[in-house]
């Protein structure tokens, strides 16, 4: 059962936005009133694909990760910790069917906010369009890290690289899953774990 509750995580929102854009008083207030914070339970789907994404999420607290399914196998492409903005960006702002899936691996808080609440502050305040802009590129540099990650670091150190990310990643998440997103066999991380430990 989901369940409202009142806004906490505001000011973790408004410290990430301000880093990026300072914020004027009156757009705080506007953002405050059209978000909205909800307790969601794991395993929750905050979207699932196929469908129109028309919410915007930050993830006050909880984990959560997003997946696609290529010939019938669930391909892990995203890993999202507390803190984060969480979106499928094409789908949200071209307003086009997902081909990803986010879902929540814990319970979690999140804001959320709708397309519609999100293209009103792009058309009434100036920093909110140089937050949408920010929040693209950087989306757009992540998904080019990871490309070179996969062109230029080994198998082991994508590893390291995602538990220095993501410390807790073993008790949140699958080895199948942590495989999937580094690229390669169940079998293979459970080899290149063992070396890690012996050595």
């Amino acid at each position: 059962m989901l369940r409202k509750k009142s806004i906490t995580g505001m000011d973790k929102l408004f410290e990430l936005l301000s880093s990026i854009e300072p914020l004027t008083e009156q757009f705080k207030q506007t953002l405050r009133k059209k978000m909205v914070m909800l307790t969601l339970p794991k395993h929750h789907m905050l979207l699932s694909a196929g469908r129109v994404a028309d919410q915007a999420y930050f993830l006050h607290s909880g984990f959560a990760m997003s997946f696609r399914f290529i010939k019938g196998k669930k391909q892990i492409e995203e890993f999202y910790k507390e803190g984060k903005i969480v979106i499928s960006p094409k789908s949200f702002f071209e307003q086009v069917p997902s081909k990803e899936s986010i879902q929540l691996l814990e319970q979690s808080e999140v804001l959320h906010i709708s397309y519609e609440n999100v293209m009103q502050l792009l058309h009434e305040y100036p920093e909110a369009d140089i937050l949408y802009r920010a929040t693209m590129n950087l989306y757009y540099e992540e998904s080019r890290e990871r490309i070179h990650d996969f062109q230029f670091l080994t198998a082991v150190e994508r590893y390291e690289k995602l538990h220095d990310m993501y410390p807790k990643i073993e008790q949140l998440v699958p080895q199948e899953y942590i495989a999937s997103y580094l690229g390669i066999a169940p079998q293979s991380l459970s080899r290149i774990k063992r070396e890690m430990e012996d050595s």
